[in-house]
């Protein structure tokens, strides 16, 4: 008898183990080693031409410093033990040679230069002068800096975290504006705070609130969103994060939705050559940079090496100054002499590097460490401006109170730089009325400059030339074959010069659907209308659009509706956003920043500026849409 009751028990053990292991089992998809992560990182560096880490170093990234080579130099930094006095070389060499406006561009090369153990002055000057001149991301970065041993005349370290926490959104989250937490922003600010939890309890307990915002932010896929597109570079940073914070990124149930964790969204974006993907399946600078660093990231997790951005061979206590000011921190030459010219160029927050916008760069400001020179005054919005050492800042509360600060020298040289091949204003969704004709268009969109008509008349004429050539090798002397020649190329070109035949993706086809949304968008600029116009296609009462009616099928987005309505109305656009992620810089060749540091498009729905992009808002029945030209980040929008 008790052995059938222990048989019993048995079998309903066993029962229940096969109904509960296979669950453990398939929690995620797909769990990658070490070794396989190793090999993945190993690959990225073979996309980039090189057969080890010290050639790609030696190679690429010594010509790529300055541009495109620092986070990937900061994470071999932390990979192993490297030479880098090449590639610190170019880096001095490119910033003797550059201006660098933007704090998060100085500093982002600070960090670099920290992680090939140079000793520059520029680390120190940097500290010193940038921490917290740009927003949330300059306060990120300044962390890193502080985190590694650095001092600031800014921020003490504790000053400084208190002021990152003070910028965390209702939800848990971080963004650079908005009510709302953005998944990289958050991600990154979590790098920063990472050697700091469990040491601090607002620390720690902002850091829990963050990791709950970013385990119901994260799809079912796995992965994250972006401006409204899900994309590699963000689930790269929350893997940075976590692996930061001692959590694993493919194991830990937080973050493992539907079987797929984080680590394997950003692996779905691997292509067949070892780079990455942004959103689709076409290699991209970025995105591959930012795998590695999540690779690296996670491999020095795995072998309990720490953060991503506590450099390994630094000194993480804080130095000290004489009782002069004298600098004694790592940061000045043993010799306390100084040798460095600011400079760089920075890129989109990403963007490029996530750490501020295009093209900022600012100077290296004072070599000796004396006081620096800050006057203040205020804007003609009542904004206040601080100049330091020259440079001016706006520090800017937007339209739904959020804080920003702008450097204006960075858009005035934006402003000031002539209208080339590369930085021309282009129209885009094939919208370009003959009116705008000198209005640069790519080459698929229908305009006068990117036409097919041209190369079409050029053929034609090419090939009725070339017939008459083997007429008269041919020795055929008879005109009436010359005439039909010139007949059929006279058909061509009449056939070519009245019809206009654009390609799918340079006129898309906006069909009204009967079950659709009724929705109204108007598109005006009226904050302008009485100041001088930059360019004559700003209409004099401000109305590029008036309130018009649209009928929008099921599904599409504020950016859908805005497309049907400038497409009927040949009104240009210039969406300069990701894949997935609109961003209207111009619209009927009004753009972002012709009327000030602060100025560019900005939509409204029902009265209310919406915390997602336009290609995520869904429209809905009775919606009324207005798309609005700020000249102050939304506050002289009524």
């Amino acid at each position: 008898m008790q052995n059938k009751k222990l048989f019993a028990i048995l079998l309903v053990f066993l029962t229940l183990l096969s109904c509960v292991v296979p669950v453990q089992a398939e929690s995620v998809s797909e769990v990658y080693t070490v070794a396989r992560v190793e090999n993945l990182r190993d690959g990225i560096v073979a996309y980039n031409g090189a057969f080890d880490d010290q050639a790609f170093i030696d190679n690429t990234l010594v010509s790529n410093a300055g541009t495109t080579a620092e986070f990937y130099v900061i994470a071999l930094s932390q990979s192993g033990d490297y030479g880098f006095s090449a590639y610190e070389r170019a880096l001095k060499s490119y910033l003797e040679s550059h201006d660098v406006y933007a704090a998060t561009s100085r500093e982002k090369y600070a960090l670099t230069l920290a992680a090939v153990g140079s000793t520059d002055r520029y680390i120190a000057d940097t500290a010193d002068e940038a921490i917290g001149e740009l927003g949330v991301m300059s306060l990120v970065f300044g962390l890193h800096l502080l985190n590694n041993g650095y001092d600031s005349r800014l921020y003490t370290t504790d000053g400084l975290i208190s002021e990152l926490l003070s910028w965390q959104k209702d939800d848990g989250g971080w963004a650079v504006m908005g009510s709302y937490g953005d998944a990289d922003v958050t991600a990154m600010t979590l790098q920063a705070l990472a050697p700091h939890y469990g040491g601090r309890g607002d620390v720690t307990a902002a850091v829990n609130r963050a990791l709950d915002r970013l385990s119901a932010m994260q799809l079912d896929s796995g992965g994250f969103k972006t401006m409204g597109a899900e994309n590699c570079e963000s689930a790269a940073q929350v893997i940075i994060a976590l692996s930061a914070l001692g959590i694993d990124a493919q194991t830990d149930g937080r973050f493992v939705k539907n079987g797929s964790s984080v680590m394997n969204a950003m692996l779905r974006y691997r292509c067949s050559d070892g780079s990455f993907a942004h959103t689709g399946t076409a290699s991209n600078e970025n995105a591959t940079m930012e795998a590695f660093c999540a690779l690296t990231a996670y491999r020095r997790y795995c072998r309990g090496q720490g953060s991503l951005y506590l450099l390994d061979h630094v000194n993480h206590s804080a130095p000290s100054r004489d009782d002069d000011g004298e600098d004694t921190r790592r940061g000045s030459g043993s010799d306390g002499s100084s040798s460095h010219s600011a400079g760089g160029s920075g890129s989109r927050d990403d963007s490029g590097d996530r750490t501020g916008s295009g093209n900022d760069n600012r100077s290296g400001g004072s070599a000796s460490g004396e006081a620096l020179d800050r006057q203040s005054a205020t804007d003609a919005n009542g904004n206040r401006i601080i100049e330091i050492n020259g440079q001016r800042y706006i520090e800017a509360t937007t339209a739904s109170g959020e804080r920003m600060t702008i450097n204006v020298n960075e858009t005035e040289a934006a402003q000031a730089q002539p209208e080339t091949a590369q930085n021309a204003k282009p129209t885009y969704g094939g919208f370009q009325p003959a009116a705008t004709a000198d209005m640069r268009a790519t080459a698929d969109e229908g305009g006068a400059q990117g036409s097919y008509k041209p190369y079409a008349v050029i053929g034609i004429c090419l090939s009725a030339g070339i017939a008459c050539a083997v007429l008269l090798a041919l020795k055929k002397r008879n005109k009436k074959h010359y005439l039909a020649v010139a007949v059929i190329a006279a058909a061509g070109l009449l056939f070519v010069l009245l019809t206009d035949f654009r390609s799918a993706d340079s006129k898309k086809s906006f069909a009204p659907s009967d079950s659709g949304a009724t929705v109204t968008i108007s598109i005006r600029c009226d904050t302008i209308k009485d100041r001088e116009k930059v360019n004559r296609y700003i209409p004099d009462d401000g109305v590029i659009l008036d309130r018009t009616t649209i009928t929008a099928a099921e599904g599409e987005t504020v950016y859908d509706v805005l497309l049907r309505a400038a497409d009927d109305r040949d009104i240009p656009l210039d969406n300069r956003g990701a894949e997935g992620a609109a961003y209207i810089a111009g619209i009927n060749g009004l753009y972002e920043f012709d009327y000030g540091a602060l100025s560019g498009w900005m939509y409204r729905v029902n009265g209310a500026f919406p915390d997602v992009g336009c290609q995520s808002y869904t429209v809905s029945d009775g919606d009324r849409i207005e798309w609005l030209y700020t000249t102050d980040i939304g506050k002289d929008l009524s």
